[in-house]
Parts: structure tokens; sequence; C-alpha cells
């Protein structure tokens, strides 16, 4: 565990404002002690304030903290932004995980510079995440900061932000749709006799195993054809599921997920 040396402050403790948070307070010793949660709704800042040590305040508050994270929902940014700006400070690190807003448009409403755009998903607060990153107004030191303060939640890309579509989809939308591909697995298992909770577990590890080998940089497809023998039982469930066009559904699925989130 690193050490950070400074604040933070979490506007917004939705689901993802707090699974940033509770990621960031497990990854720096002290650093939940250092934070301050601010959310309209007061049972939100408790309870993220609950989970990671840190104390309730408002969006001032933690817009006078060293880093500011902004974690509200589009429609409430500007009235966050309007709470926060008077007591940041010029030059605090502002780290944005609005989806759908750009910095341009951040900035129009005052978020300043220097400014992250961030693509998290929830896995960051068990350090497993994947984080996109587009930095603006960032010197080489504080680039290496950011990377610092955000590393402990897993993943670090940083991107150009026109991709942060395409991010989102897979970032975003990824949980999900492999959590339809573990429901699948499961009821699979279900059906050929296995009991439910044994298929679970099963397939929970299953699917971190895979992800523990694609992690030391192995090709899908190479993954894929390693475990798969001629006239074996992969082999059969792979050409079940390429007679239904699943790969191609799949990548249809983050196509259509990323052109959702350019319109939206």
């Amino acid at each position: 565990m690193s050490e950070w040396p400074g604040s933070v402050g979490i506007v917004g403790c939705g689901a993802m404002g707090r699974a940033v948070a509770a990621g960031l307070a497990a990854g720096h010793a002290g650093l939940g002690q250092a934070m301050v949660l601010a959310d309209p709704i007061p049972d939100a800042a408790e309870g993220a304030a609950g989970e990671t040590g840190g104390r309730t305040g408002s969006a001032a508050e933690a817009g006078a903290c060293d880093v500011v994270v902004l974690a509200v929902k589009p429609r409430d940014v500007d009235a966050a932004l309007r709470a926060v700006t008077p007591s940041r400070r010029p030059g605090t690190l502002a780290l944005s995980v609005v989806a759908g807003r750009s910095l341009d448009q951040l900035a129009a409403a005052g978020f300043g510079e220097p400014a992250v755009r961030l693509m998290p998903n929830l896995a960051v607060r068990h350090g497993a995440g994947v984080v996109a990153v587009a930095p603006r107004g960032l010197d080489v030191p504080r680039r290496d900061a950011v990377e610092r303060l955000l590393r402990p939640l897993g993943a670090i890309v940083e991107l150009e932000e026109s991709l942060f579509g395409a991010a989102t989809a897979l970032v975003g939308s990824g949980p999900g749709i492999l959590a339809l591909v573990a429901e699948g697995l499961e009821e699979g298992a279900v059906g050929a006799g296995i009991t439910r909770e044994s298929a679970r577990a099963m397939v929970t590890g299953v699917l971190a195993g895979t992800a523990a080998l694609l992690a030391d940089g192995a090709d899908p497809a190479a993954l894929r054809q390693m475990v798969t023998s001629p006239g074996g039982t992969t082999a059969a469930a792979v050409r079940a599921l390429e007679r239904g066009a699943v790969r191609a559904h799949v990548a249809d699925a983050i196509s259509a997920a990323a052109g959702h989130t350019s319109a939206s």
C-alpha cells in the first residue's frame, strides 16, 4: 500500500463515486481519513464515509481539497460546479468521472484546468478495475501524480478524449456483457446437473482465471486455440457459439454501446 500526501474531495457518492473513493482509500495508507465525501443525499455521503473512514462535508469543503473528484450525474454538473468552484484553489487537480461530458463542456461550466477525464468501472472498488484517462493541462510531474493516485484502482489506460465513447462502451458496459456470459455459463452448468451454488463458484473461478491468463498479455484467439483440442469439448462448445455468431454479436454490442454513448 502506498501513501498519498494530500486530501481528496469526492463530489457525488453514488455507485461510481463510492467505488472510486473505496478503491483510493484501500490503496493509499491514511487517505481515507483525508477524504471529504459530499452528496446532496446525506445517506449516500454517510455510507461512503463509513466505508472509507473519511468524513462527510459540503461540496464546497470537498472543493477545497488537494484533489477534487467530480462524480455526479450529468444533469447535476452545473449545480455541483457552482458549489465547488469558489473554494477550489488555483492549480488544484480536478478529476471527472461524469459520463457524457467532455472536458470542453466541463471547462465552460467552470471546471477549469488542470483536469483529467476518467472512465472507470465499478471493479475499481477492489483494485481490479480499468480506468481510461484523458488529461488536459498537466505537466509531467502532475501526470505522474495522477498515475500514482489512480494506480491502486487497476489498469490505467491513457486515451485521446475523442475515444471516450468507445472506452465507455468497453470499460463501463463490458462488465454487464461479461455478466450476461456468466449467466449463460451458470445456466448451462445447472442444466447439466451441477448445483447452482457450485456452478456459480466455478464460473467465478473460470472468469478470474481467464482474466489472469489474459493479463499476462495472451492474445484471446491464441488462448482459445490453446485450450481447444481437436474434436474435444471446447471445440464442440466453440462450434455451437460460432453457429450463433456470438463473437460478432459481442463486437456489435460494443459498437452499439459506443454509438449510444456518442449520441447521449
